[in-house]
């Protein structure tokens, strides 16, 4: 008897160029395994709702305004079919990755959530230190990860929403996320335990790698820094008095190298170079996709005379956010002392008209 499909959810607000990555990678490399794609535009204005539409055989929601993560999440979860995979519109899926996770879920009759190992998320499922040039790259992390470290699972608390793989049994049960996390922030730590509390397990796969930017729909919408730490504290507010208790203590990558970001900007300030340049370095360990902390470490490189250096980072931060415009700037004022204005054109996606 043939498999159902899986239900592919990917809720997007804006974020273009990050959707089509996301959406064309799950089309490459989810082959041999049957799936429905379930495309929700929560509110988008940059186009991002048009070129959903554009995707062959994909189901299609639009909501008029940004609803936030739940909400957007259970527009989709309404319209699934057979076991749903949640999965972030920032993230990159490697070849072979929807097989790697369903044997993580169906493996035992009580798992209910199974999700992979990423570069940019909190908890047990972050891989720290890894950085990624191209696709090619991803796909031969990932199939080292899978052989490796084939069958080796592990059960866990809590899972990151992120990439999170639902059995159909447990949709059924425990039904959809909880609307009142808004913009989103520990809805996926509310769906985790009460998953629990049905009786279910959630299984972190060692074996699964999925490629995660991270928060670039906040970073989007200019949810970051204070804003951000009170939309994270507002929430586990609630979920503490939804549940009457506190949830695990947990630090968001992106949240962490920012601040680390943050201090290296005051460092720099100071006139302590050589500070800075540390507290980027533990930034970008922590998430090796932000766009920022490369253009900041090539304007701090460029200032100590490292050009070919500086020029790097800011051909990595263009790389990661093609929309960047001071890493673009950057790379263009570079180039030209350096020589290297076809090769900057090149990078930054610029023909000769």
């Amino acid at each position: 008897m043939a498999a159902r499909p899986i239900s592919i959810i990917v809720p997007a607000f804006n974020q273009l160029a990050c959707c089509r990555q996301c959406v064309e990678s799950v089309r490459r490399h989810s082959a041999g395994r049957p799936y429905r794609l379930l495309l929700v535009d929560n509110g988008s204005t940059d186009g991002v709702g048009e070129y959903f539409e554009s995707v062959p055989g994909a189901v299609v929601v639009h909501s008029e305004t940004n609803l936030g993560f739940a909400a957007g999440v259970n527009l989709g979860l309404q319209r699934a079919e057979g076991h749903a995979l949640l999965l972030n519109s920032d993230t990159i899926v490697p070849r072979g990755w929807l097989d790697v996770l369903e044997r993580a879920l169906l493996c035992e009759d009580d798992i209910g959530l199974a999700g992979p190992m990423s570069n940019c998320v909190s908890g047990p499922q972050h891989i720290p230190g890894l950085e990624f040039n191209s696709l090619d790259d991803i796909n031969a992390f990932a199939a080292r990860r899978a052989t490796d470290h084939a069958g080796q699972y592990e059960d866990v608390d809590r899972l990151v929403g992120f990439c999170l793989l639902i059995r159909e049994e447990t949709l059924r049960q425990v039904g959809l996320f909880d609307e009142a996390f808004g913009l989103g922030n520990f809805e996926d730590d509310d769906y985790c335990l009460r998953v629990r509390r049905a009786g279910y397990r959630l299984r972190m796969a060692r074996d699964a790698f999925v490629f995660h930017y991270g928060s670039r729909t906040f970073l989007g919408m200019g949810v970051v820094g204070d804003q951000w730490s009170a939309l994270m504290t507002e929430n586990q507010r609630h979920f503490a008095r939804k549940w009457d208790l506190e949830p695990s203590g947990r630090r968001d990558a992106v949240q962490e190298s920012q601040q680390l970001n943050a201090h290296a900007r005051e460092a720099l300030e100071s006139g302590h170079l050589q500070e800075a340049l540390e507290f980027l370095g533990k930034a970008i360990a922590v998430c090796p996709s932000w766009d920022v902390n490369f253009n900041d470490l090539g304007v701090i490189l460029w200032q100590l005379g490292r050009h070919d250096e500086a020029y790097t980072q800011f051909v990595r931060a263009v790389r990661l956010n093609a929309a960047f415009n001071d890493a673009r700037e950057n790379l263009r004022q570079a180039a030209e002392v350096l020589g290297r204005v076809s090769g900057a054109r090149e990078t930054l996606g610029e023909v000769d008209g």
